[in-house]
């Protein structure tokens, strides 16, 4: 049985017209689904969850000799999206996930190869081509908790998803096709007018770091941020470890030169960037900064602890 969580006004508006294209694959295939259309920012945590706590309640009525179908829940929207399916399915380990990316960025589906084209990438989940289990990512801040599939940050790069997401031609540059651009534009613009600050962190409960003139901090579990950015060249969305990238102390100048350099991972090792891995890190800043969680805004925040959670959900493309 798969379960499709649908953002109708993905890429523009196009959302709704490729879920009809979905819809009529699955009809012609005779599969079993269900749709769920969000209509409002945040709902898609609220459906996923009922659509795992409805496939877990027909588990235990269906158990027979041959056992139960595998319940599937697909994503169909942008990296915001599953973000917030993680924030409802995270603790149902019996519900399978799936993607497919009809967002601007997509950087959760470029991590793992995952077709910007719809029909590749429904074509993969049907045939399950590839069966992964993965760790969603956890961010506490302020008495809260969400989750993330891909990527968090603070600072510059959480700045930038505000920026891209406040543009009016954000739009029309998605129905052009040209969505990664727009973190582009707006990641220039910031490059010269982005405020740096100390941060300290804690890497697993035991090392400590400081850094002063901190441009961003980004915890990825795939390899991209920010519409193609490969900050994280050595992730992978199954291992167990965030990997995080951190810019500090880089004059105005030669932030130019770290972003063209980051679309193909080549700023590993540049001066002013620092690599880790770790399964938690507490992060500290001396004042108060934007936050995101695959692309979803919150904040400003001083104080932020970002982890993985224990239990790894399975994930078919």
């Amino acid at each position: 049985m798969y379960y499709f969580i649908v953002n109708p006004n993905a890429r523009s508006g196009k959302g709704r017209i490729i879920w009809q294209k979905v819809c009529q694959v699955m009809n012609s295939k005779g599969l079993a689904y269900e749709a769920l259309f969000t209509e409002k920012k945040g709902q898609a945590a609220e459906l996923a969850r009922e659509a795992a706590e409805r496939s877990n309640r027909a588990a235990q009525g269906e158990r027979t000799n041959q056992g139960s179908d595998e319940k599937i829940i697909v994503a169909m929207g942008g990296d915001g999206t599953i973000s917030e399916v993680m924030d409802g399915i995270w603790d149902h380990p019996e519900v399978t996930f799936a993607f497919i990316p009809i967002g601007s960025g997509n950087d959760f589906a470029r991590s793992l190869g995952i077709s910007s084209d719809w029909r590749k990438a429904l074509e993969g989940i049907l045939s399950e081509k590839h069966r992964i289990y993965f760790h969603p990512g956890r961010l506490e801040y302020d008495g809260k908790v969400r989750h993330f599939g891909g990527s968090m940050g603070i600072g510059f790069d959480a700045a930038v998803c505000d920026g891209a997401n406040r543009l009016r031609f954000k739009s029309a540059f998605n129905r052009l096709g040209l969505g990664k651009f727009t973190y582009t534009g707006v990641a220039v613009k910031l490059l010269v007018t982005s405020s740096c600050d100390k941060l300290k962190i804690r890497l697993d409960g035991k090392e400590i770091h400081r850094f002063r003139k901190v441009l961003f901090l980004c915890g990825l579990k795939g390899n991209y941020e920010g519409g193609g950015f490969m900050f994280a060249p050595e992730a992978r969305v199954d291992d167990e470890y965030l990997h995080i990238c951190i810019a500090a102390g880089i004059p105005i100048f030669k932030r130019f030169l770290l972003l063209p350099k980051a679309l193909k991972g080549k700023h590993v090792g540049a001066p002013g960037v620092y690599m880790y891995r770790c399964k938690k890190i507490e992060i500290l800043s001396s004042r108060p900064k934007l936050i995101h969680g695959d692309g979803e805004v919150n904040g400003p925040v001083m104080k932020v602890t970002a982890s993985l959670e224990p239990a790894g959900v399975p994930m078919v493309y």
